[in-house]
C-alpha cells in the first residue's frame, strides 16, 4: 500500500482554518479603528497589517473594495 503524504492534508486543513481566522482578524482590525477614529495616523505594523489583510482577503475570495465614483 501506497503511504499518504500528510503535507497535503496538513494544508488542505489550513486553507478550511483560513477564511474562519482571517474573518475573525479583520472584525477585531475595523472593531479597533472604530474606536480610533477616522483621522488618527496609524503606525508603521498597524499599515502592514491591514495590507496583508486586504491582500489575504483577496486570494482567499473575501470582501473586494469598490471605489466610490463622486459622479
Amino acid at each position: 500500500m501506497k503511504k499518504t503524504s500528510s503535507r497535503g492534508s496538513k494544508f488542505s486543513k489550513w486553507m478550511v482554518y483560513a477564511p474562519i481566522a482571517l474573518e475573525v482578524i479583520s472584525l477585531a482590525r475595523r472593531r479597533q479603528q472604530a474606536k480610533r477614529g477616522k483621522y488618527t495616523k496609524l503606525r508603521k505594523r498597524d499599515r502592514a497589517l491591514d495590507f496583508l489583510l486586504g491582500q489575504a482577503e483577496r486570494r482567499l475570495g473575501g470582501k473586494q473594495k469598490t471605489r466610490r465614483r463622486w459622479f
